[in-house]
């Protein structure tokens, strides 16, 4: 896993290589054109559009193969804009009791973001619909707007969800046969480094829709247990395969493809694969062929897990994470922003004010990514979207005419989303001012350049006020994220030769897969936190080889070599627990402390000294904010 040679701007820009979701894109162009087409065949523009932007929210959200993560996500976050929506109609124009409702609606969003992705964007469409309807006229019924926000949601939902019948399981399948198939894919590519790349995402992906599964399966269906056990005998599979990279020892004949039909298996929802072409032989095929035989018994239903297994979901208490430092540091910032943008407008007389406090909802979601980076995608996306808007408002007349660029807009919208922000701004701009102009239209020498003008204005609040005032926002927590990985390991290393193991093994590549997210959005980050982050690329890799090293013992142990003693363990521990305080501490001076000098962990001792070298030296760039833990 190497640094980018590139600029943050660069990588900013440049849109990510994912397939098209023709599919979701072509829902949410459907339903969205549908919504204004409604309108329009009614002569109720405004009720067009409440039905398109609800519509609109659930297809930001329809990005999941499994169905039951689709019917959870697009709930949660269409809901959250129908209270939005309560709330904006109820403090319309209502002076400072607005700015106030704003405030606290911001207080609200900030605060159930850090729950989890789904409550995150329920905050943000809860936020959104607040600030749009408190400055929008709704001249029907305070009921009636979310009810036609939920009714549009509602048919992306039934769209999303019309396969379920028929492909129920598929896309949980899908997602432990692709942990196989990157398995064969790192036995064949013969990378350690690149297994640390796609190996823990892939593992956490099919943990968390296999979690989404579960919560909507009637008890422990069949199909759950088999799946949860295929997706836990993957893991000494692994194992294995990484111990054998690090020793450098030749794979058995035919060994990935035999991971590739068990990978097949899993996604068609057999339960019988050929047997290998021949026996073992060596002693590094021996350990291989025991775990593959594993896997092959769970496939069968010969090797169930537990109950206890079955019920392993990540939960993070809810009162610990509303009242953690991150959670209120992030609220209070939203509500500051808000505040100011809610005030600004009241202030300034501006045709549709909605669109300063909808920038900084949109900008000021740390969780989605950096701060800097959107603000700097949503402003070019912005002007782009102006731009097109302004030529469609001009050529194509408002009506029946306008449903097919409804169409194309809803469309690229959604595929944005998962490609570029900058994309998605492009697209989604002109929609909204279409939707806007439909409703409530708004002479166009006005209302384009007020555009652009509420985008650079919500920004700069954003970047102000949400961003640079608040070190701590900033700055890439690359040391906090790394040293808690750093004691993953070493909580491991205390139960890999145990019957704890398999918890301690989620848990280190739940830690690997946030850290590579972590050091992502670092790189993004403009001067210095970029360069900052850049610093501590040695020190991931070197973490790298010791989870190698680590692993490789205790396959080995597990196979019938020496077991480490006991002292040994708790030195090896003790020294990685003394790295992750040296990591969060740095440059306070700190030495790994004794450590094994022969015997099973000897080479993890050495791969502990080398993470010692790989720290940052004092000329490297200066740690942001570096009076707190960076």
């Amino acid at each position: 896993m190497g640094v980018p040679a590139d600029g943050w701007l660069s990588r900013t820009l440049r849109p990510k290589k994912v397939p098209v979701p023709w599919a979701a894109a072509v829902r949410a162009g459907a339903v969205v054109a549908a919504g204004v087409a409604v309108g329009v065949a009614t002569g109720r523009p405004e009720t067009g559009m409440l039905l398109a932007v609800g519509a609109l929210a659930a297809a930001m959200r329809d990005r999941y193969s499994s169905y039951r993560l689709r019917l959870v996500h697009i709930t949660v976050a269409v809901l959250g804009g129908a209270v939005g929506t309560v709330i904006g109609g109820a403090f319309h124009d209502r002076g400072w009791w607005t700015v106030a409702a704003l405030v606290g609606a911001a207080l609200v969003s900030g605060a159930i973001s850090a729950i989890g992705l789904a409550l995150s964007s329920a905050g943000m469409n809860l936020l959104l619909m607040a600030s749009v309807w408190s400055a929008l006229p709704l001249r029907v019924p305070l009921w009636w707007p979310p009810l036609l926000y939920l009714a549009g949601g509602a048919a992306v939902l039934l769209l999303a969800l019309a396969a379920w019948p028929v492909r129920a399981g598929t896309a949980e399948r899908a997602a432990v046969a692709r942990v196989y198939r990157e398995i064969a894919a790192v036995m064949e590519k013969g990378d350690a480094g690149h297994a640390w790349k796609v190996m823990p995402p892939a593992v956490s992906d099919a943990y968390d829709v296999l979690t989404g599964y579960r919560l909507s399966a009637p008890g422990h269906d069949g199909e759950s247990v088999w799946l949860m056990g295929m997706l836990n005998a993957a893991q000494p599979l692994l194992e294995a395969v990484m111990a054998m990279l690090r020793r450098g020892d030749a794979f058995p004949p035919d060994a990935s493809r035999s991971v590739t039909a068990l990978a097949d298996a899993v996604a068609s929802g057999a339960r019988e694969i050929p047997p290998p072409d021949r026996r073992p032989e060596a002693a590094d095929e021996k350990i291989f062929a025991h775990a593959l035989a594993y896997a092959v018994s769970c496939l069968r239903g010969d090797a169930e897990p537990s109950a206890a297994q079955l019920g392993r979901r990540r939960r993070q208490r809810l009162s610990a994470v509303l009242t953690s430092p991150e959670t209120l540091s992030y609220a209070l910032r939203l509500a500051l922003c808000m505040g100011i943008a809610t005030v600004l407008v009241s202030v300034v007389s501006v045709p549709h004010s909605y669109w300063v406090p909808m920038t900084v909802t949109l900008v000021l979601k740390p969780d989605f990514g950096s701060v800097f980076g959107r603000a700097v995608l949503r402003a070019l996306g912005t002007l782009a979207g102006v731009a097109v808007g302004g030529v469609l408002l001009l050529l194509v007349p408002l009506g029946r005419p306008m449903v097919p660029v409804v169409f194309a807009l809803g469309v690229g919208a959604r595929i944005g989303i998962d490609r570029s922000y900058a994309m998605m701004s492009t697209a989604i701009t002109p929609l909204v001012l279409i939707l806007v102009e439909s409703a409530a239209p708004v002479p166009l020498g006005k209302v384009l350049p007020a555009r652009l003008y509420d985008t650079l204005i919500g920004c700069a609040i954003v970047l102000t006020a949400g961003y640079a005032l608040w070190p701590g926002s900033w700055r890439v927590r690359v040391r906090d994220r790394l040293a808690g990985t750093v004691t993953a390991v070493a909580d491991y290393l205390e139960a890999a030769f145990g019957p704890g193991r398999r918890r301690k093994r989620h848990r280190l590549y739940q830690r690997f897969s946030d850290l590579h997210k972590s050091m992502q959005q670092g790189l993004s980050e403009p001067p210095p936190a970029g360069p900052w982050t850049a610093a501590w690329w040695p020190e991931v890799v070197a973490l790298q080889r010791i989870s190698e090293a680590v692993i490789e013992a205790a396959v080995q142990a597990r196979s019938g070599a020496a077991v480490p003693s006991s002292a040994d363990v708790t030195a090896t521990v003790a020294g990685l627990r003394r790295l992750a305080a040296a990591v969060r501490e740095w440059p306070a001076p700190a030495s790994p402390g004794p450590l094994p000098g022969s015997g099973p962990l000897a080479d993890v001792a050495q791969e502990i000294r080398t993470a010692w070298s790989a720290l940052p030296a004092g000329d490297r760039p200066r740690d942001p904010g570096a009076r707190t833990a960076g």
